[in-house]
């Protein structure tokens, strides 16, 4: 099975495991059980199984969540979590330890599994795109080196920040749990890959990319493509929220950008006249 192109049946069964999981440790909590009990394990494998279930059952259910961000709820309770454990810490909130040491291992199952359900859910979406609607335009091509400096730049900046902050509360505070210097070193990491080369995929409803080296994809919705701007030296496609900043293509690494840009302004004008 290819993380890459999850098929229907896997999507559906990644997605009713993370629903029977978080079914059993609320059911657990709630009746005062263990979570290797007869009545959690049974209620989470209950609901694991209609989830599972129900989105095998549905015609698009990864491209639903897509388009509701319900996907990117997940990703955006983890980020919140890294960094709201040490400022509440820092603020003197002591009385939240016990209770994060209590569910630590609770919050890092739900966080991995999470990260996950994300990555599967967009790939299948990608995945189901490709069966369903025709390729527009597809490119192979390097940032632009301005955008690598500003990415590179901001990314070793927020990196270094998380490290210097997460290691000053562990002489300050001394924290039990301070995922901190892990988000920084993860920051660090990506600041080192930032210039790789990005295949870019064009469909009717939206741009899908993908770094080269890496299994997940990032989709934007044809709606939130804002505009197409093409010079000499790179093409720029500025996009909506939630990714402020915009897509930066160095010509010099594509092959015929004056038909990629022909092809974005196609799908902009479609997605105007829709509106």
């Amino acid at each position: 099975m290819s993380l890459r192109k999850p098929s229907a049946a896997f999507f559906s069964v990644v997605l009713g495991g993370y629903v029977g999981a978080l079914t059993l440790c609320a059911t657990s909590r709630v009746l005062g059980a263990a979570y290797t009990s007869l009545w959690p394990v049974a209620i989470g494998a209950c609901a694991g199984l209609f989830a599972a279930g129900q989105c095998y059952m549905q015609p698009t259910p990864a491209t639903t969540l897509v388009r509701t961000r319900l996907d990117a709820l997940l990703g955006a309770v983890i980020v919140v979590g890294v960094f709201a454990v040490p400022v509440l810490m820092a603020l003197g909130v002591r009385g939240l330890e016990p209770w994060l040491r209590e569910w630590f291992v609770e919050f890092l199952v739900f966080s991995l599994g999470g990260a996950v359900v994300y990555l599967v859910t967009i790939n299948r979406h990608v995945t189901a795109l490709r069966e369903r609607e025709s390729v527009l335009a597809e490119w192979n091509a390097r940032p632009d080196a301005r955008y690598r400096r500003l990415l590179r730049a901001g990314l070793l900046v927020l990196g270094c920040s998380c490290l210097v902050v997460g290691f000053a509360l562990i002489f300050v505070l001394e924290p039990g749990i301070n995922p901190l210097p892990a988000f920084g070193g993860a920051m660090i990491g990506q600041a080192i890959t930032a210039g790789r080369p990005r295949t870019y995929t064009l469909f009717e409803s939206g741009l899908c990319v993908r770094r080269s080296k890496t299994i997940n994809y990032q989709f934007i919705p044809r709606s939130r493509v804002r505009a197409v701007d093409l010079t000499a030296d790179r093409l720029e496609v500025r996009r909506g929220l939630p990714w402020p900043f915009p897509i930066r293509c160095a010509t010099a690494t594509m092959a015929h950008p004056d038909r990629v840009t022909d092809a974005l302004e196609r799908v902009l004008e479609s997605a105007s006249a829709a509106d």
